[in-house]
């Protein structure tokens, strides 16, 4: 048996060069990154967000299980896919649609950089939080992109933040 792969590109690498069918996801930002919020939301309606400015075109993790389940079925297609939400929204558009669902009156304000960093690092190690800042601020990625795969693979488009947000009203009851 060999060794485990050192990262995740080193993984895909091995499973590349294997010889058996297969297909790698990417996904972006997924839609249930909101539940990160359900803490502030125990102590009243402002919610506290970081990075206020960045789109993500959010994935309902519903729709990554079944595109990996088609492609699973279909016995992988040799290709990366890079599976998204339909549109891409802000914290404060996603919060908006969460008190569309709940009812309840919702207010997001945005962070700036130094208190983000300050929220971040109580409850998550530097090296996470500086990865989040690669990522968002300094633009290592951009998950705003929206991409066809899920209604290519699916046949149908990726649910939106709005359905996700309507599904999971509950948990921000």
């Amino acid at each position: 048996m060999g060794r485990a792969p050192a990262n995740g590109m080193a993984a895909e690498q091995e499973t590349t060069a294997s010889g058996a069918a297969w297909t790698i996801l990417r996904p972006c930002a997924f839609a249930s990154n909101a539940l990160r919020w359900l803490p502030q939301l125990r102590d009243g309606n402002v919610m506290r967000a970081p990075f206020p400015a960045v789109r993500t075109a959010s994935l309902d993790p519903k729709d990554l299980g079944e595109v990996a389940a088609t492609i699973l079925r279909d016995n992988g297609h040799g290709e990366i896919l890079w599976p998204t939400g339909p549109e891409p929204l802000t914290p404060a558009e996603q919060i908006a649609f969460l008190a569309e669902a709940t009812g309840r009156d919702l207010t997001c304000i945005g962070l700036t950089d130094e208190q983000a960093r300050a929220q971040m690092l109580a409850t998550t190690p530097a090296e996470y939080v500086d990865a989040f800042f690669d990522f968002y601020v300094h633009g290592a990625i951009d998950e705003s992109v929206v991409r066809p795969t899920v209604a290519e693979v699916l046949g149908r488009p990726p649910r939106t933040f709005a359905q996700w947000a309507a599904a999971h009203a509950d948990a921000f009851r």
